[in-house]
């Protein structure tokens, strides 16, 4: 072969073998690697947006459900409003008859009720008094109110002729002994009520009284902790009613007008009961201890 690389001669035969040429035939081009590359990119975006979108909404949904579910807790543990309206507590009067060696006693015991002092009968015909006795004395002679006598914060009667007396400030009632007492003021100073009457027990020990004539009796007492107003089912004497209310474990206790004295009480059904008789306009300065 004259020329080893490149000529031929007329007799010479050069053999091309198609190996290199399979190579190249078997390696991809450029522009397919790059085709490819661009699809494969194109292909793993998608996924990957779908994959994104699927957990965004999951986790959109998963929010909404968080955030529902906070708003019915919220709602479920929410107070109820001022404008919400309660039920009112009814009130009323519970009666119960008890046995002092001979004496016979009736208690009246107001429940829900709030105490008061008025002058005048209107409370027997009040369908909303749970209790209604009269209170203070009031003179034969020229029909004024024996003893201080004190109606929000009013003084309507002045004298102290009876250590006995109750007094009702923001609703606390108290009974007691005193010729002279702070209550009145406070009474006098905060619209309280005010009045006096015969001591019966104070301290759960008997307190002795002029009056010796037997006679229906009737107290405002201290019981239990409670104040209750005890009745006598028959005629006593002023010691034989103070020795019953002490046998009965009374503490304190002051009289009330007693006798046929008017008064009312309603039971817890509803029914409502008139005790003694009515003093019409015979005494217009009559008074009674109410609660409604």
């Amino acid at each position: 072969m004259n020329n080893k690389h490149k000529e031929i001669g007329d007799n010479e035969i050069r053999i091309i073998s198609s190996a290199g040429e399979g190579e190249r035939a078997r390696r991809p081009s450029h522009r397919r690697v790059r085709r490819l590359v661009v699809v494969s990119a194109i292909i793993a975006f998608i996924i990957a947006a779908g994959i994104a979108a699927s957990l965004l909404f999951v986790s959109e949904n998963e929010g909404a459900d968080e955030i529902r579910l906070i708003e019915e807790a919220t709602a479920a543990i929410e107070p109820a409003t001022a404008t919400d309206e309660q039920p009112a507590v009814k009130g009323y009067t519970t009666v119960r008859d008890t046995l002092a060696g001979t004496a016979e006693l009736c208690i009246l015991t107001p429940h829900n009720a709030t105490p008061v002092l008025e002058i005048g009968t209107a409370a027997l015909n009040d369908t909303t008094v749970v209790l209604a006795v009269q209170a203070a004395d009031v003179r034969g002679d020229n029909g004024e109110i024996v003893g201080t006598y004190v109606v929000n914060g009013r003084l309507y009667g002045k004298g102290e002729s009876k250590a006995g007396f109750c007094s009702i400030v923001n609703g606390d009632i108290t009974v007691g002994v005193a010729d002279a007492t702070p209550m009145l003021e406070e009474a006098l100073t905060a619209d309280g009520y005010f009045f006096r009457q015969y001591p019966l027990v104070v301290g759960g020990q008997i307190v002795e009284n002029k009056p010796k004539g037997r006679a229906i009796r009737k107290a405002l007492a201290e019981l239990d902790g409670r104040i209750s107003v005890i009745t006598s089912r028959r005629r006593l004497t002023f010691h034989e009613f103070s020795q019953a209310l002490t046998d009965i474990g009374v503490r304190n206790a002051i009289y009330l007008v007693g006798g046929t004295s008017s008064g009312r009480y309603t039971d817890e059904p509803g029914n409502r009961y008139m005790v003694g008789n009515d003093p019409g306009d015979k005494w217009p300065n009559v008074n009674y201890i109410v609660w409604r």
